[in-house]
């Protein structure tokens, strides 16, 4: 019987799903490590990707307009409420197309420099427990890009099956050629073949903002759950170090102490090295995460109000699946963040129950700076006004619900 030897994990494998979703909508987020940097992307990426943003920020404009003309006329307000859930959504998912884009050389150097305390082989990966963290991370992605394809997937494919299902099949009503989101046009698409091509630019639009999402989200997922996997071995190999100064004899204290020192100085630089990375990570998803959670918070009130207004029972299970969406990936981040607060934290813990008493002198000097450094929390941030945690996801579904409980009022009153 052969005997299969397990493999080593690579760090490629914590971004496949998201590499796929980019290449999608031809967007190549970093430069490769150790692989020649192109002058340009292929032609069909650089096609898709163009065609992509301009489609998406035509339909952008179109919904804007639709919503302006909307409240300026008083007419069809409850459609035009529901149109700004969508280009909340727009906005959510171009903003992380354009910050990856623009970030691209920062983002590079990260990869290149986490890619450097990626364990390559098996052994050193078992005392990481890769495979654990391998397995979260794909757990979590394919969940999350999977209720996101079913989202957009459902709304861009509302309308056709509509038409198809009541008029066609079941015959109960007439339900026309309709659109899947609100937009402004100023021709007569109705009966007319230029009918085929807006609402393909309609589903093209939603699946461009959607996969954006869902790419940016399970990148950053990807390298949260790395971070966490590094700040966790610091802690683990901190707090199992037995000083080599408490067993030396006499003759060996001075290389037991620099034996000592060596190690705590790979943990330090280590340490720090983990938290300018976390920096640079900050720095490049900080602007697209502040926007994520202010039309996070529009998003969900808006469509709680169109489930609370008498809305059809096929159209209550769309609307439910955009507002458990909206909120699941509002979770999501939170999580990634919190889950890098407990590991940084840990790392100060650990230190701690180090046996340092037995120590030299200067070792222990330098383990209280390094204690003292992990006691700051390294999190998630959008920008500076926004410090994420779980307890974030409290304070948004409260800024939702006062949202929608003064559009509720309105609307009654009105």
């Amino acid at each position: 019987m052969k005997i299969i030897k397990p493999k080593a994990a690579t760090f490629d494998d914590f971004f496949k799903l998201a590499s796929f979703f980019y290449k999608t909508i031809g967007i190549e987020p970093y430069d490769q490590p150790g692989v020649e940097v192109k002058q340009s992307k292929s032609f069909v990426a650089n096609l898709v990707f163009y065609l992509g943003v301009i489609n998406l920020n035509y339909i952008l404009v179109m919904e804007f307009v639709f919503v302006a003309l909307a409240f300026i006329h008083g007419e069809n307000i409850l459609e035009a409420i529901m149109c700004l859930s969508y280009i909340g959504f727009v906005t959510v998912g171009e903003s992380k197309m354009f910050f990856v884009f623009l970030k691209k050389p920062i983002l590079s150097n990260f990869v290149k420099r986490l890619l450097k305390f990626f364990p390559q082989e098996l052994k050193l990966q078992q005392s990481y427990n890769v495979s654990l963290y391998l397995r979260q991370c794909s757990k979590v992605t394919i969940a999350f890009a999977l209720l996101y394809m079913i989202l957009i997937w459902t709304y861009n494919l509302y309308a056709v099956t509509q038409y198809l299902l009541y008029e066609k099949w079941l015959g109960v009503r007439v339900i026309g050629q309709q659109l899947p989101y609100y937009t402004y046009t100023w021709w007569d698409w109705q009966g007319h073949w230029s009918y085929y091509l807006l609402y393909f630019m309609h589903t093209f639009a939603g699946y461009t903002s959607a996969t954006g999402q869902i790419a940016s989200d399970i990148m950053l997922c990807g390298f949260v759950y790395q971070l966490v996997m590094h700040f966790n071995y610091i802690s683990m190999v901190m707090e199992n170090y037995q000083v080599k100064i408490a067993n030396a004899k006499d003759n060996e204290m001075h290389k037991a102490r620099s034996q000592d020192m060596a190690f705590l100085m790979d943990m330090i630089e280590y340490h720090d090295c983990l938290m300018e990375l976390s920096e640079q990570l900050n720095h490049v998803f900080s602007l697209p995460l502040l926007l994520n959670f202010s039309a996070s918070s529009f998003v969900i009130c808006f469509v709680g109000f169109q489930m609370t207004i008498g809305a059809e029972p096929d159209t209550l299970i769309k609307l439910f699946l955009f507002l458990f969406s909206s909120t699941a990936q509002v979770y999501l981040i939170c999580h990634y963040s919190q889950l890098l607060i407990d590991a940084s934290l840990n790392v100060a813990d650990a230190v701690y129950n180090q046996n340092w008493s037995i120590a030299d002198v200067r070792y222990q000097k330098m383990l209280i700076l390094m204690a003292e450094r992990a006691q700051k929390p390294v999190q998630l941030r959008a920008t500076t006004l926004v410090l994420i945690s779980r307890g974030t996801m409290t304070e948004l579904m409260q800024l939702s619900y006062k949202f929608f409980a003064l559009l509720r009022t309105m609307y009654v009153k009105k």
